[in-house]
């Protein structure tokens, strides 16, 4: 994902986001089997963010994780947003792979549920006080990625559905109960990489103003160039 010579190693950990409604938890499958929630190696970027590596014997799964700085939509004040770039890069067959993102602990006064848009698979939990949503790209979005071939192997362009609400496809964004949602995506061969990038982001309860869910619909080339970006 990018070069570690000049980063400094970091203590290992999980890599999870803590929100004022509960906690993000990742989860990665490659075919039948999930990788261990502790990544093999932390490296920590200069700008706070974290670069997480897990190493297995069909691929290098590297996880950037940290907050970033971006304008709100509407102008108006900032909320707190947070990225996470997924890749995975084969080293041989990987028969699929699954990416899955949850809000777990939710206080009992929380309502939760699927909260998509155009090109967005989301989920959203709120109460009287906060709102929390994590998001990505959608079917839609993800069979279009592939067929750019950048971010996704160009080949994932034959196979992935194109219409979101395809609940029988074998590939696509599957919603769990109360506020999870898994990014279930076909198989990689060497020397195949495929990139996701998944945002959590959270802001006072205003049904005026979801500032957290517009702000999780962010392009992963936008989230990498602040994660990445030096300390000013």
């Amino acid at each position: 994902m990018l070069p570690t010579d000049r980063l400094a190693q970091a203590a290992r950990r999980r890599a999870v986001i803590d929100t004022p409604l509960g906690t993000v938890e990742f989860a990665v499958r490659l075919g039948a089997e999930e990788l261990p929630a502790e990544p093999n190696t932390v490296w920590r970027l200069p700008g706070g963010a974290h670069l997480h590596r897990w190493q297995h014997p069909t691929a290098t799964v590297d996880l950037l994780l940290g907050s970033i700085d971006v304008p709100a939509w509407d102008g108006g004040k900032p909320v707190p947003v947070w990225a996470a770039i997924w890749q995975v890069q084969a080293h041989a067959a990987v028969p699929g792979l699954v990416v899955a993102a949850e809000l777990t602990d939710l206080p009992a006064d929380v309502y939760a549920g699927p909260d998509s848009g155009e090109c967005l698979a989301a989920v959203s939990a709120e109460n009287e006080r906060f709102m929390v949503s994590v998001g990505g790209p959608d079917s839609e979005l993800l069979a279009l990625q592939a067929a750019d071939g950048r971010l996704m192997p160009a080949d994932w362009a034959d196979v992935l559905p194109t219409d979101p609400d395809d609940d029988s496809a074998e590939y696509g964004v599957r919603y769990t109960d109360p506020a999870g949602l898994a990014w279930h995506l076909p198989g990689l061969t060497y020397p195949q990489v495929a990139r996701l990038c998944v945002a959590t982001a959270w802001c006072p309860h205003d049904e005026d103003r979801p500032a957290a869910w517009f702000a999780v619909d962010i392009p992963l080339d936008t989230a990498y160039l602040h994660l990445v970006a030096e300390p000013a």
